[in-house]
């Protein structure tokens, strides 16, 4: 961590020094080990479907109980843990940086440049795709992200605190802050938290209250639904959905398991008063050798009744399948998103996909701008007279192309979005500047390299005649078809 002074982590300055300075990494304990370790078993309560309804009844004083219902599901549930990940990991993560409150006319080129690359630096430093591909995880699967940063020149990275020693507490400069129970953490284990929290562990024995704020230079607090002030996971209300699936899916293999059975009975010979005519020690013993001689699945049995055949299969056994299919449907449906992207094969409608595909950006996008503001306000903590902020772009991997496209078509009209329109390819704003030198200055691919045939290197008698072809994107429904019947193939 950071040098500290009086028990307190100050922050480090971002700037380039010397190179012993980058083999130092912050890193976190997550055992001690002087101690006998005891290994701890995470076990959590198994929630019924009525327990659900009952619990989002009053979701505020349920709200532990539905964190835990979604963690186990979220552990037991392909579909579920699927409908989380799929969200957390839409977003690309492209950002660009700016001055805050830019005056051309007070403009000194040397101090805005220095703080230029010391922000860049320090977001670069974040890891900022990784560490809230992490977080959106956590928050969209328990509701809420209880974080603590810990950080030095050369990492970053966020703990989660484990949200029942957690509570929402205020909120400052527009994000949300969070307390921590500290009788709930003991001495031993400080050092598993950021030096900030021994400050709170010796505040909360000083003044005897034991729930303390988490200092604002070191809090991430990742909200899903910013509409209530308690935490509830976003997606906890398709959870009875899930039972429904689960109990067609054991329906669908009691089916299965039904139809493969025979019985097969073995007539026993009578005389006109319904008596037997063969003994029972000889009945038995064919019995027997019938028995034997059966596979699994198949019973026998000894009746006074002609010999059959009897079958368990269900006649309606393909209606178990399509219940299952459409429980599986309805599943995806009650969760607002589209079957289609899960393998669901009874629409084929692309764009209906893709207008689904835009009200799922809607919902990370709201995340995405919870998260740059929680970076801008440790980008304000940087010192500096100039100071930078993230503009993190509305780019995710569904719409990337489309964005490369739009940025790039501003850009030839002298909008100034260069810089996104690289952002949007993935490049950083520090790795833009660095290569920028490495190809221009390094490796002069001006004269060393020849640039690919494109509409600007060769000339009109090379080209083919006609208009571009559209990508599947970008086609309607009727060009769909067209398309796949190769309707245009014999137009000239």
């Amino acid at each position: 961590m950071d040098e500290t002074k009086n028990g307190v982590a100050e922050k480090a300055e971002y700037s380039f020094g010397p190179p012993e300075t980058y083999t130092k990494v912050v890193s976190q304990a997550l055992r001690d080990l002087d101690q006998p370790w005891n290994k701890s078993v995470v076990s959590f309560s198994t929630y019924t479907k009525e327990n659900i309804v009952n619990f989002l009844k009053v979701p505020e004083s349920n709200a532990d109980s539905l964190r835990k219902a979604s963690i186990q599901m979220y552990q037991n549930s392909n579909q579920y843990r699927r409908l989380i990940q799929y969200h957390a990991l839409l977003p690309v993560w492209a950002y660009t940086i700016y001055p805050m409150a830019f005056n051309a006319q007070k403009v000194k080129k040397d101090a805005i440049s220095k703080a230029y690359y010391k922000t860049a630096a320090f977001i670069e430093n974040m890891n900022i795709r990784h560490e809230m591909q992490k977080a959106l995880t956590v928050a969209f699967r328990e509701g809420v992200l209880y974080g603590a940063v810990w950080s030095n020149n050369n990492s970053w990275f966020i703990q989660s605190i484990e949200p029942k020693y957690c509570m929402l507490s205020s909120i400052e400069d527009g994000t949300w802050m969070y307390s921590v129970n500290m009788s709930k953490i003991k001495d031993t284990d400080l050092n598993k938290y950021p030096p900030e929290f021994t400050v709170m562990k010796n505040a909360a024995k000083t003044t005897k209250q034991e729930w303390q704020e988490v200092p604002s230079s070191i809090s991430f607090c990742l909200k899903a639904d910013e509409t209530v002030a308690y935490p509830i996971p976003p997606f906890v209300s398709v959870l009875p959905s899930i039972y429904d699936l689960e109990t067609y899916k054991a329906l669908a293999e009691t089916a299965t398991e039904m139809s493969i059975y025979k019985l097969l009975s073995m007539r026993i010979p009578t005389n006109d008063q319904g008596e037997p005519t063969m003994g029972w020690p000889l009945i038995m013993k064919f019995y027997d050798h019938l028995s034997n001689s059966l596979p699994p699945y198949v019973g026998a049995a000894a009746i006074p009744m002609e010999l059959d055949t009897i079958n368990f299969e269900k006649s309606g056994a393909a209606a178990d399948t399509d219940e299952l299919e459409k429980a599986t449907r309805n599943f995806w449906y009650s969760s607002g998103t589209s079957p289609l992207l899960f393998g669901d094969a009874s629409n084929t409608t692309s764009a209906a996909l893709r207008l689904s595909i835009k009200t799922d950006e809607e919902l990370v996008l709201a995340a995405m701008a919870q998260c740059e503001r929680l970076i801008n306000r440790q980008l304000k903590q940087l010192t500096g007279s100039v100071k930078f902020q993230i503009n993190i772009l509305p780019v995710t991997i569904f719409n990337q192309e489309q964005m490369i496209s739009y940025y790039k078509e501003a850009a030839t009209y002298g909008l100034p979005v260069k810089s996104c329109y690289a952002a949007s390819m993935g490049i950083q704003p520090s790795t833009l500047q660095s290569m920028c030198y490495v190809e221009n200055e390094l490796l002069d691919f001006k004269n060393n390299f020849i640039p690919l045939s494109s509409t600007h290197t060769e000339s009109t008698e090379d080209r083919e005649a006609g208009a571009p072809v559209l990508s599947d994107d970008d086609l309607t429904e009727a060009g769909e078809q067209t398309r796949e019947n190769d309707s245009d193939a014999n137009k000239e």
